[in-house]
């Protein structure tokens, strides 16, 4: 694999790139890499579209291209992945990425009919997940937090280990080479220098040192 190939960082539900500079300009420096911000309409958009979006420009760019995305993005690059060819993808690093759906997604589509404007158009989706077929090959890795403080202890949707917004259980899936704990929240993690070191070694390695 070219390590100079761009990093691809994938922004998360009513975010729009800057919230992860810090995260960006971590990666530069610990792997020698650019790292670019892929943007889509998070709450407007169709998750198909935006999806088939950043698959069409991973088969553009003609090589295998790391990716990392944070919540949504995280399922939206796993959807983009199913779609796009082997070939263009190279190591994925998912950030709190609700896999198996989203308890506080869930609970704020109840509490209110308003819950689905404020969520948008990948409501059903971060409601109750992606396909989570990995095509044979790929390495995906997994960070969740253990912060506990956020938008879903707030409405009371969080049991268990979580990261304020999204619980440890909706993080795993059969298909990751593997999957760290780091003491963060959800929205934390993106300033933490310990998560952009595990994004670093997993893109590296395929594996999260300990």
């Amino acid at each position: 694999m070219n390590d100079l190939r761009p990093i691809v960082t994938v922004h998360g539900l009513w975010n729009r790139g800057p919230e992860a500079w810090m995260l960006r300009r971590r990666l530069r420096h610990l792997t020698g890499r650019p790292v670019v911000q892929f943007r889509y309409p998070s709450v407007s958009g169709d998750f198909a579209d935006n999806a088939g979006r950043l698959a069409g420009m991973l088969e553009r760019d003609g090589g295998p291209t790391d990716l990392v995305g944070h919540s949504l993005g995280g399922l939206l690059v796993l959807e983009a992945i199913r779609r796009a060819d082997p070939a263009a993808v190279g190591r994925v690093v998912l950030l709190a990425a609700p896999v198996q759906g989203s308890a506080a997604a869930r609970r704020l589509l109840a509490m209110s009919r308003g819950g689905g404007r404020i969520i948008g158009r990948s409501a059903s989706v971060l409601a109750g997940g992606v396909d989570l077929s990995v095509a044979e090959g790929l390495e995906v890795g997994m960070i969740a937090g253990s912060g506990a403080k956020g938008m879903g202890r707030i409405l009371g949707a969080m049991t268990g280990v979580h990261d304020g917004t999204v619980g440890l259980d909706e993080t795993r899936f059969e298909g990751l080479a593997d999957h760290i704990v780091l003491p963060v929240t959800h929205t934390g993690m993106l300033f933490s220098d310990a998560v952009a070191r595990a994004v670093a070694e997993f893109l590296r390695d395929g594996r999260f040192g300990r």
